[in-house]
Order: structure tokens, then C-alpha cells, then sequence
């Protein structure tokens, strides 16, 4: 206890007391714990210590939900990306049935255009 009242403070601080010094040498002590007595000191270390420990869960439980979250993003990303493709195959599939179609109206004109041509040189026999 003199050691730690001897030791020199810091400008601007007062200068320990003799009931600081008991503190921090029961704190350190294992005296009251050998005789059934636990210091408030101690109390308080274990409250913190379990206070701690369930700071450290809880953020662990946050950085697994937040591992998951970013794999569930990684994975919308995905079906996103693969809509949009879809959506592209999808948009190319019907320009092609249109230009289908309008091939098909075509060659339909230039039978009937045909027929008619026909029928004018060789009269109506092939009706």
C-alpha cells in the first residue's frame, strides 16, 4: 500500500488517498475471496465480464445475420440478373415471331398476286 501512495502523480492530480490505496490493494487481493467476502470490485468485474461476454454473442448473431443478408442479396442479385436475361431472350423471340409474321404476310401477297397473274393469263380454267 505505501508503494502505491508513493508513487508520483500526474500534474494537476491529487495525491492518493490511504483509503484509494486499500482499494486497489483488495481489489488485487485475494484475501476477502479466501476468507468468504467478495469485494464490490469484484461484483462489478463479474457483472461487466458477463455483460461481455453477451456484448460478444449478440455481435456475433449480428455478423452471421449480416453474413446471410449479403449471401440472400448475392443471390437476388442473380435471379436479377437472370430476369434480365430472360426479359432479353424473351424480347428477341417475339421481334423474330414479328419478322416471322410479316415474312408470312408477304409471301401470302405474292400468292395471291400470283394467282391473279394466272388466272388473267390462262382465264379461269385453274380456278
Amino acid at each position: 500500500m505505501e508503494a502505491y501512495v508513493a508513487e508520483p502523480t500526474e500534474e494537476g492530480q491529487t495525491s492518493k488517498s490511504a483509503v484509494e490505496a486499500v482499494a486497489h490493494v483488495l481489489q488485487n487481493s485475494t484475501f476477502l475471496r479466501n476468507v468468504g467476502m467478495q469485494s464490490a470490485v469484484m461484483k462489478k468485474n463479474a457483472k461487466v465480464t458477463a455483460m461481455n461476454e453477451r456484448v460478444n454473442g449478440l455481435e456475433s448473431e449480428l455478423q452471421a445475420e449480416k453474413m446471410g443478408a449479403a449471401g440472400l442479396r448475392s443471390e437476388l442479385a442473380d435471379v436479377h440478373k437472370e430476369l434480365e436475361e430472360q426479359k432479353e431472350v424473351a424480347r428477341k423471340n417475339e421481334e423474330a415471331a414479328r419478322k416471322n409474321q410479316e415474312e408470312t404476310e408477304k409471301l401470302k401477297q405474292q400468292n395471291l398476286e400470283i394467282q391473279c397473274f394466272l388466272r388473267t393469263m390462262f382465264g379461269n380454267k385453274f380456278a
